[in-house]
């Protein structure tokens, strides 16, 4: 009887001990907004922080309501952001007229001699104040094509945290390395990178329906190349179609809506994979570009037991935060 009760109560002991230290772990508590519902909370003191993209932590950081406490670049240098994919029975010629215009505009806007136009651009394609994209567009890099090795960093973190519902083999393909030679599409990219080589310019004679994000300026290069005219060069007539979200433009992808897009890599990949929506990225977009944005912390430790915002599970802010959350120690959980 005694062995039995003392074996209860080293059982209670190990279990209550189990309890405080679960208690005591560090973590910080994640809720899914829009950045533009970020920073109204963050002004209302309803968050502590947020992960999101430019302009919106630069209007934060320049109208005082927050200040960046780590950029992407340092917690993950030269991830994938945004791209442009396509349906993927779009016609091969159409494809390389689109990916001319966009390097095209990716050109102009790289090119130093360019920039108060950039910036006039940006202010106009954003609607944000000229000292808010001045400040953002030091922290964006404007790129024709992702790199493929981190999109496959990317690509394990959604299959590890469970973010995948099927497999590739349940979408048609035998293997990894076939899915990604299909869905990070290059053969046009690269053709085209010769054609304007030799000097030519593709062309076709098409109405195009091309989705977009709203205020988005890591997807500056689609109105650049409406305003520098590169669309109308090779014979594309734009329909724009804006969008609040990847996910409904992906969605609008769906339900054959859309014939291409400038959107998030992190919808593009888990739609064209859990759904099943036939894209194919064809060029890219940006790297890096984002940040951890905080009230009053001034670190990421500081953050622990508090409120952070991120624009959805799975998303390239959702896994930078849980990156930078790792490397401190600190579990990120819903709440």
């Amino acid at each position: 009887m005694k062995k039995s009760l003392l074996l209860l109560l080293l059982f209670l002991s190990a279990l209550t001990l189990n309890c405080v230290q679960e208690e005591g772990e560090a973590k910080i508590r994640v809720v899914v907004l829009s950045p533009r519902d970020m920073i109204d909370q963050m002004r209302l003191g309803q968050i502590d922080g947020f992960v999101a993209w430019e302009p919106f932590v630069s209007e934060a950081v320049v109208k005082g309501i927050g200040k960046a406490i780590a950029w992407s670049s340092d917690i993950w240098p030269n991830h994938p952001c945004c791209v442009v994919a396509v349906r993927s029975d779009l016609d091969e010629d159409v494809v390389r007229a689109l990916i001319w215009a966009h390097i095209k505009a990716t050109r102009f806007i790289n090119d130093e001699k360019n920039y108060e136009k950039v910036l006039r651009y940006a202010v106009e394609f954003t609607g944000r104040e000229e000292k808010v994209v001045r400040e953002a567009l030091k922290h964006i890099k404007f790129v024709e094509y992702p790199d493929k090795k981190e999109f496959r960093v990317y690509y394990e973190r959604l299959k590890k945290s469970g973010y995948l519902t099927k497999t590739v083999k349940e979408i048609g393909y035998s293997n990894e390395d076939e899915f990604f030679s299909d869905f990070l599409y290059d053969d046009a990219y690269r053709s085209v990178l010769e054609t304007m080589k030799r000097g030519e310019v593709p062309k076709v004679n098409v109405t195009l329906r091309i989705g977009y994000l709203t205020a988005d300026l890591h997807q500056l290069a689609f109105y650049v190349a409406l305003k520098e005219g590169y669309f109308r060069e090779v014979g594309i007539k734009v329909v724009a179609k804006e969008y609040v979200n990847g996910v409904e433009e992906m969605n609008n992808f769906k339900i054959g809506e859309i014939d291409a897009g400038y959107l998030g890599g992190a919808p593009a990949t888990l739609k064209r994979i859990n759904e099943d929506i036939k894209i194919r990225i064809v060029a890219g977009v940006n790297n890096e570009g984002s940040a951890i944005v905080a009230r009053d912390a001034k670190s990421l430790r500081e953050l622990v037991g508090k409120k952070v915002a991120i624009p959805g599970f799975g998303t390239v802010q959702d896994f930078l935060l849980r990156k930078a959350a790792e490397k401190e120690g600190i579990k990120v959980e819903a709440g």
